[in-house]
C-alpha cells in the first residue's frame, strides 16, 4: 500500500506519516524508493494511535512498540513493563484531570466575578464642576464665555449652553462641552469600540505599557498638585485613563478629541471607576478647545502628534500650545519609521494629505528644541517589527522597524 492510500485509511495526512517513519514508529519496506506499508505496518499505525490516544508521548511509544515488535508482550517480563507504563500513564492523567478540575473552578469562580462585574450599576453621572469655569474662554476671542439654560446636579453642571457675544456657541451634553471640531478629514474617523487595540501584536502592547509607565514615572516626579493636565487626541491612546487609578487626584484633568462618541464613551468608562477626579470633558478640535490661554499646567501627547501629522501639515502640539502656561512641562511618546522606508510610502498611499515630516523624529526633536529650552529625549526607548493587524498601524509593514521615542520638555521659550 502506497503512502496516500495508507495515510488516507487512517485520517490522516502524508507528512504526519513520513514523521513516523522519520522517529522509527513505523518501518515499512522501501520498493524503488518509495515506502510500501503492508499488514505490520497496520497493525503498528493502529496500535501507535490507540497509544496516542492515550495521550502518550513519542519517546514512550517507540518503548512500547518496540516491546511489543520483540517479543509479540509474549514474555511475562515485557507484559509487566507494558503494564507499568499504561499504570503510570493512567496517575499522570488522573492527576492532570485533577490539576484542570481545579482550573475549570477557578476559570467559573472567574466567569462569575466578569458577570458581577458587568450587573454593577454604571457610577455617578458626572457634569461640569464649577472649579473649571475660570478656566473656559471663547476660543476664537479668548473672551469670557456666557452660561445659560443650565441643569446642574449635585453642583456640576450636566447640560446647558455656552455663548460669546462674538458668534460661537457650544452646547454642555451629558456634562461634556461640545464644540466646534473645524474640518475633518474623509480619512479619518472615531474609534469609540477601541478597535485600534484589537489585533494588536503583543509586542506592541508590551511597548506601550512600558511608555505608560515612563510617562507615570515623570508625572510623579513633578508637583501636580492643583496643577491643570490636558490629554488631546485621546481616538487613539488615552493614557490618563489607562493610569487613573496612580494619577494624582488633587489635579485638574481635562480630556478631549475632536469625536463627541470617542468623549462619551470614555466618559462612561471612567465614571465606572467610582474615582473622584476632577475631570472637564471637551469634544471640539485641538485648535478650537474653549480654554483660557496659559491655563495648562501639563500637556499629554501620546501619539497625538503623529496621529494629527497624519491629516495635517503641522503636529499637535501646534495647535495647543496657546492653551499651556509660561512654566507648562510637555511629555509624551512618538513613533517614528526610517525616511523613504515601505511603511512610510504605504502610509502616504492611504493618507494622501499626512504632513511632509510625520513619523520623522529628527524633525520633531528640532520643532521641540525650537519652542522649549530643556528637552529630554530618548530615541531609542523601543522598536517593534510587528504591530498586529489592528487598526492603529495599518500601513506599518510587518518586519520594517517601527520606533517608539519619549520625551519631557520644560522651560518654555516664550519668545520664539
Amino acid at each position: 500500500m502506497k503512502i496516500g492510500a495508507f495515510s488516507a485509511k487512517y485520517s490522516l495526512i502524508p507528512e504526519t506519516v513520513r514523521y513516523y517513519v522519520n522517529e522509527g514508529l513505523l518501518v515499512p519496506r522501501s520498493r524503488n524508493g518509495r515506502y510500501d506499508f503492508g499488514d505490520d505496518d497496520q497493525r503498528d499505525i493502529e496500535f501507535l494511535l490507540q497509544l496516542k490516544s492515550y495521550h502518550f508521548s513519542i519517546h514512550d511509544i517507540h518503548r512500547i512498540l518496540a516491546l511489543r515488535r520483540l517479543s509479540n508482550f509474549d514474555s511475562m517480563d515485557d507484559l509487566n513493563d507494558y503494564m507499568e507504563l499504561l499504570f503510570q500513564q493512567k496517575q499522570k492523567i488522573e492527576l492532570e484531570r485533577n490539576e484542570l478540575n481545579n482550573v475549570l473552578k477557578e476559570l467559573e469562580t472567574e466567569i462569575q466575578n466578569i458577570k458581577k462585574k458587568k450587573e454593577i450599576v454604571t457610577g455617578r453621572k458626572r457634569g461640569i464642576s464649577f472649579s473649571f469655569l475660570p478656566m473656559l474662554a471663547c476660543p476664537y476671542c479668548q473672551s469670557k464665555l456666557n452660561l445659560s439654560n443650565c441643569n446642574i446636579e449635585d453642583q456640576e453642571i450636566m447640560s446647558g449652553e455656552l455663548s460669546c457675544s462674538c458668534g460661537y456657541r457650544a452646547a454642555i451634553r451629558n456634562g461634556i462641552i461640545c464644540g466646534d471640531t473645524g474640518p475633518i478629514s474623509p480619512y479619518d474617523g472615531e474609534d469609540s469600540k477601541r478597535n485600534c487595540y484589537r489585533m494588536m501584536s503583543s509586542e506592541l502592547l508590551s511597548l506601550i505599557q512600558k511608555a505608560y509607565l515612563w510617562l507615570d514615572d515623570k508625572l510623579n516626579t513633578c508637583d501636580t498638585n492643583n496643577k491643570v493636565i490636558l490629554e488631546d487626541c485621546i481616538n487613539n491612546y488615552f493614557f490618563c485613563y489607562a493610569n487613573l487609578e496612580e494619577l494624582n487626584p488633587n489635579a485638574f484633568y481635562i480630556v478631549s478629541d475632536k469625536f463627541e462618541e470617542v468623549v462619551s464613551m470614555y466618559k462612561d468608562l471612567i465614571e465606572k471607576l467610582n474615582l473622584q477626579r476632577n475631570i472637564l470633558y471637551i469634544a471640539a478640535g485641538s485648535h478650537l478647545l474653549p480654554l483660557r490661554h496659559g491655563c495648562v499646567d501639563y500637556y499629554i501627547d501620546f501619539d497625538s502628534s503623529n496621529e494629527y501629522a497624519i491629516l495635517n501639515q503641522k503636529f499637535a502640539f501646534n495647535e495647543v500650545e496657546e492653551y499651556l502656561s509660561s512654566s507648562a512641562k510637555y511629555l509624551g511618546a512618538f513613533f517614528n519609521f526610517q525616511r523613504g522606508c515601505s511603511s512610510m510610502r504605504e502610509l502616504r498611499r492611504q493618507y494622501p494629505d499626512a504632513g511632509m515630516h510625520c513619523f520623522d523624529v529628527s524633525y520633531f526633536k528640532q520643532c521641540l528644541s525650537q519652542k522649549w529650552n530643556h528637552v529630554c529625549f530618548e530615541d531609542e526607548f523601543g522598536v517593534v517589527t510587528d504591530s498586529g493587524y489592528g487598526e492603529s498601524f495599518t500601513y506599518h509593514i510587518n518586519n520594517e522597524p517601527l520606533r517608539l521615542s519619549m520625551y519631557f520638555c520644560e522651560g518654555r521659550d516664550m519668545k520664539k
